[in-house]
């Protein structure tokens, strides 16, 4: 059978300190009886072993990858939106809300006050959520719909639970912040991130669905209340950023 290698400089460097401190190692306890060199030849063997560990630990899709994927998915959404000349807010439903995992709902409607569904929505990209003629949105997939995947389980929904799950991804995981901090009051919840890595543009795709951060802030929190979010402010400092989300009920 043949052995396969990694690609990534991790393994190679891994597997070189395994071998070449087991030799020195080996030598140097059994020949030389020198106890700096065998603890030289040991202390390789255990940088060989955490950088196994860092290779393995290493994500399959590079960030590169991933944050072109994002940006081209943004991209695209934001063109179906600005062609439709869509105004709304989007508005983020839990994975029972849409039958499968979170998504958002951009309402043709230019002011949506609320949204009960007893059903949930379709599987379409266009989707229709109440009895009215213009009762129709478009359902999308956003990068807080993928975030819920980094998740071991569905978050709590008090503060300190949203806190620790938004902190799991987006400090954790994603790196995207140095810290999260998460307070609630009466239908409201106030998200600070401090030291983010993404800067916000004022384009017309942020507009309607938010930040690419306020849209992972509010799937995360939608799913841990099971009922709609919509973002309703952004403010956007040097090396703080505070999103509300509005819960919708």
């Amino acid at each position: 059978m043949a052995m396969k290698f990694s690609r990534h400089p991790y393994g190679f460097l891994g597997l070189g300190l395994l071998l070449a401190g087991t030799l020195i190692g080996s030598v140097s306890y059994l020949v030389l009886a020198s106890t700096p060199l065998t603890a030289l030849g040991m202390s390789a063997i255990i940088l060989g072993a955490v950088c196994l560990a860092l290779e393995r630990a290493r994500p399959k899709t590079p960030p590169e990858v991933s944050a072109i994927l994002l940006e081209a998915g943004m991209q695209n959404i934001g063109a179906i939106v600005e062609e439709l000349g869509l105004r709304s807010k989007a508005i983020y439903l839990p994975s029972s809300m849409t039958g499968g995992r979170p998504k958002a709902l951009i309402p043709l409607q230019a002011t949506l006050s609320g949204l009960t569904l007893k059903t949930p929505l379709p599987n379409r990209l266009i989707a229709r959520y109440g009895p009215g003629a213009d009762d129709i949105g478009l359902l999308v997939t956003t990068p807080g719909s993928a975030a819920i995947n980094m998740l071991e389980a569905k978050p709590g929904g008090t503060s300190t639970e949203l806190e620790a799950a938004l902190s799991s991804v987006l400090v954790g995981t994603t790196d995207l912040a140095a810290g999260v901090r998460v307070t609630m009051s009466d239908k409201r919840v106030t998200v600070e991130i401090s030291d983010p890595s993404m800067e916000y543009e004022n384009i017309w795709f942020y507009e309607c669905l938010g930040s690419p951060l306020a849209s992972i802030l509010a799937s995360v929190v939608a799913e841990a209340l099971d009922q709609a979010i919509r973002v309703a402010r952004e403010e956007h400092g040097r090396r703080k950023e505070v999103i509300e989300l509005e819960v919708l009920g």
